[in-house]
């Protein structure tokens, strides 16, 4: 009919349209289904120099899948075949030629080669708001403990080797989630946290380098010790007799001053000649430390130290 022809039908559509009741309209069958080469396949040849075609091809040769098959689009242009995309028996696919099997991580349900090519692996876009990727852990009998469970991952590895991986797991509850950022450790042969985000808390549990400024909202707790660049540089000044003095110490270039003091120099009875009418910050310059001092003794010259407690503070 018109140059159709039909299968299961009296009024065919196409050059071949098949109805079916099985829901299997086609079978494609190679003539020796125990070679070890055994394909099949379709071809389909959209122009003169380009054409797909699914192949299904044999398995590995392995006692595990040696009685299954792979399929693979291939694409020729001029007689060159690249394969496009690649399903195995296990359900994995492998896009730009590659299977999903990764060398030496075990298995994959997805493998992208790029090729050399500039275009990023997986390109998603979201128009309305959302997930662009979902990626969902599964409870399991092995893993009864949620608190021990990791339900779901994405890894990242460098030239075939482990790296790192972002991991989200529920401690307890299910109410209480968290994200880490793992590095991989070649020592211990595991991952380690570096970086654990909650619904209450963030945890760094490497050292943390800030380039930048950091800023705080609320009080900073401590376990350890807070190194902000303290030093304590001190002037010695020799006050004459029956005399009132203003002494400064100032900080390092680029610190604070957060404290200081003055007074005589030594622990001896000279020292009750000397008084302080002043130890403070130095209202004009924030960078030092000031004090008034008086020399009460009218006969001897008395000893004066003012030290000022610097820090890299703003």
């Amino acid at each position: 009919m018109a140059q159709n022809v039909g299968i299961g039908t009296s009024s065919p559509q196409k050059k071949l349209h098949v109805v079916s009741a099985d829901s299997i309209a086609l079978q494609i069958q190679g003539a020796d289904l125990s070679s070890s080469t055994a394909a099949v396949g379709i071809s389909l040849r959209p122009t003169n120099n380009v054409s797909f075609e699914w192949m299904a091809l044999r398995g590995r040769d392995d006692a595990f899948v040696i009685n299954s098959a792979r399929l693979y689009l291939n694409r020729k242009y001029n007689n060159e075949i690249r394969t496009v995309m690649f399903v195995d028996e296990l359900g994995q696919v492998g896009i730009g030629g590659t299977e999903a099997n990764l060398p030496n991580t075990g298995l994959a349900k997805l493998n992208i080669l790029q090729n050399g090519l500039t275009a990023d692996g997986i390109y998603l876009e979201a128009p309305y708001p959302y997930n662009g990727l979902l990626i969902r852990g599964l409870s399991s009998s092995l893993y009864p403990n949620p608190s021990a469970q990791s339900i779901s991952a994405i890894r990242f590895d460098y030239n075939q080797s482990p790296n790192s991986r972002i991991t989200m797991e529920n401690t307890f509850q299910p109410t209480t989630p968290r994200m880490n950022i793992e590095i991989y450790n070649p020592a211990t042969y595991d991952y380690e946290k570096a970086f654990t985000i909650s619904t209450t808390y963030a945890s760094v549990t490497k050292t943390l380098y800030v380039d930048k400024s950091l800023t705080v909202t609320g009080p900073i707790y401590a376990n350890g010790s807070i190194f902000a660049g303290v030093t304590r540089p001190f002037v010695d000044v020799d006050m004459p007799t029956n005399y009132i003095a203003e002494i400064f110490c100032a900080c390092p270039n680029g610190l604070k001053a957060i404290g200081g003091g003055g007074g005589h120099r030594d622990y001896n009875t000279a020292a009750q000649d000397i008084k302080i009418n002043y130890s403070g910050p130095d209202p004009g310059n924030d960078s030092r430390w000031k004090v008034i001092a008086t020399n009460t003794n009218t006969t001897q010259l008395r000893a004066v130290r003012v030290y000022a407690i610097c820090a890299a503070i703003q």
